[in-house]
């Protein structure tokens, strides 16, 4: 009995190993105003924050639209060309992760429409998205291994909104968690990792205002 379980423990670790369940690398698409500061934290994260704490003289946010800009290459490029991404579902992920900044963001500062001092434009693009694989979540192998979480990739800017001038920039892409729930739906993986970007962007504010 105790090697039929050490057999099967060798062989969920082996494709853990193997999968490549991960998330994709962090490719650039070109709706970045400027890459040139962005500093490696990983092969799947770059990140760029203005120095001296500029982030801090913002208090007012123009949260533009966000916007579907695939890299070649991706997923959801190769799943959109096969007509296994639909257009509303693009439409649902955009309007979902513009409602997770604005609802991070208005609990403690303001967001605004029209530019001006003290006002900062918050730019986003989803880049690559890659559905939840429900079937192999509900299998507990498929949990361990992490094969059927979904992902989403994004680029975004935080630019002076008279200037232009950047203040932060994110190129990223993440993947579901294995221990959680959000992969029992199809887009739930991707959803949960915009929830996690808009409560860092909300962090991030909050450590730059002292609170």
């Amino acid at each position: 009995m105790k090697s039929y379980i050490s057999i099967g423990v060798v062989a969920i670790g082996l494709s853990i190993v193997l999968c490549g369940c991960g998330p994709g690398r962090a490719e650039r698409t070109g709706f970045l105003n400027d890459y040139s500061k962005l500093e490696a934290q990983s092969d799947t994260s770059y990140r760029y924050i203005a120095p001296g704490n500029q982030l801090g003289r913002y208090s007012k946010f123009i949260i533009d639209p966000v916007k579907i800009h695939f890299f070649t290459g991706s997923k959801a490029e190769k799943a959109e060309a096969k007509g296994k991404l639909k257009e509303e579902d693009l439409t649902d992920l955009k309007n979902y992760m513009h409602d997770a900044l604005v609802k991070a963001i208005e609990e403690r500062y303001e967001v605004v429409y029209h530019a001006g001092p003290g006002v900062a434009r918050l730019r986003t693009a989803i880049t690559d998205l890659k559905k939840s694989g429900i079937v192999q979540n509900i299998l507990p192998i498929g949990k361990v291994n992490g094969t059927g979480l979904g992902s989403a990739t994004l680029e975004a800017e935080l630019v002076d909104s008279q200037t232009g001038k950047q203040i932060g920039a994110l190129v990223e892409s993440q993947s579901g968690k294995r221990l959680s729930l959000d992969g029992y739906s199809t887009w739930g993986d991707a959803k949960a990792v915009m929830n996690r970007w808009a409560k860092r962007f909300r962090e991030r504010l909050d450590e730059a205002h002292g609170y």
